[in-house]
C-alpha cells in the first residue's frame, strides 16, 4: 500500500481509537509493517510519534465532557512512566521474528481479562468519583499500569489495553475508562516517544503522513461518544473495547 492512503487509514483510526479508549499502537504498527513494509523498529517510533497528537486531542476533547477521573490517572501514570522508560531501553533487543507474537499476545490476554471482569462485575455498582481506593486496587492498577508502559515502550503499542483492563477491574464507568484511558496514553507514549527519540528512530514524514489524519478523527470522536448518554455507553461501549481488542491480536497473530 502507498504511504500516501496514511491519512485515511490515520482518520479512521483515530476515530475509532478515542472512542474505545486506546491510542492506536497496534492499529499504526500493523499498517506500518505489514501494509508499508516499514520495519518494527521504525514502526514502533512512528507509532508512539503519532499516538502523542491523538490522544492530546481526544483527551482534550474527552476533558471538556467529564469523562477524565484526574486521580486514577495519576494513580496509573506512577507505574507506567517508569516501565515505559525501562520498555524503551528493550526495544532494540527484541528478535523480529518474535515481535508480533508479543503484541498479539498483549492484546489477547488483556482483552480475556476484561471480558471475564465484565461478567464477573454484572450488576455490581460502579465506582463514584472520588472514591477511596483499596490497597488491593491500587496494587492491581500500579501492577497494570507497569504492564502498559513496557508494551509502549518495547513495542510501540498505546498501552490501552491493560490500561482499560485495570479501570474495568476499578468498576470505572464506560465513558470515564475511555477518557482516562486516553488521558493516561497521550503521557505515556510522550514518555516513550522521547526515549525513541533519543535512539533515532524516527521517520517524520511517516508521522506527519499519518497523524494528519489521526488528529481530526480524534477531535471526531468525544462529541459523538457524549451523544450516546451514560446508559446506552455502559451497555454498548465495554464490549466493544473487548471485541475490538480481540480482532486486533487476531490480526497481528496472523501476520
Amino acid at each position: 500500500m502507498p504511504v500516501e492512503c496514511l491519512p485515511f487509514i490515520g482518520f479512521l483510526a483515530g476515530l475509532l481509537v478515542i472512542s474505545f479508549g486506546g491510542g492506536g499502537g497496534a492499529i499504526y504498527v500493523g499498517v506500518l509493517t505489514a501494509l508499508c513494509g516499514v520495519p518494527p523498529e521504525l514502526a514502533a517510533s512512528t507509532s508512539l510519534a503519532t499516538i502523542i497528537p491523538t490522544t492530546f486531542a481526544g483527551a482534550f476533547g474527552h476533558f471538556r465532557a467529564g469523562n477524565v477521573d484526574l486521580r486514577l490517572a495519576g494513580l496509573l501514570l506512577l507505574s507506567i512512566i517508569p516501565g515505559t522508560l525501562i520498555g524503551t531501553w528493550c526495544s532494540a533487543y527484541i528478535p523480529e521474528s518474535i515481535y508480533y507474537l508479543i503484541s498479539a499476545a498483549c492484546l489477547l490476554v488483556f482483552s480475556t481479562q476484561m471480558l471475564w471482569t465484565l461478567i464477573r462485575q454484572k450488576g455490581q455498582p460502579l465506582r463514584r468519583p472520588g472514591q477511596k481506593l483499596t490497597a488491593k486496587e491500587t496494587a492491581e492498577a500500579s501492577f497494570f499500569g507497569l504492564l502498559s508502559g513496557l508494551m509502549t515502550g518495547a513495542i510501540g503499542l498505546s498501552g490501552g489495553g491493560p490500561i482499560t483492563a485495570a479501570l474495568f477491574l476499578l468498576r470505572c464507568p464506560a465513558l470515564r475508562t475511555v477518557g482516562t484511558s486516553v488521558a493516561v496514553i497521550s503521557l505515556m507514549s510522550l514518555t516513550g516517544f522521547l526515549g525513541h527519540l533519543t535512539m533515532g528512530h524516527i521517520d517524520w514524514r511517516l508521522v506527519a503522513l499519518l497523524a494528519s489524519g489521526t488528529i481530526t478523527g480524534a477531535l471526531a470522536a468525544p462529541p459523538l461518544l457524549s451523544r450516546l448518554g451514560k446508559e446506552r455507553a455502559e451497555k454498548v461501549i465495554r464490549p466493544l473495547i473487548i471485541t475490538v481488542n480481540y480482532i486486533l491480536g487476531v490480526l497481528i497473530l496472523m501476520k
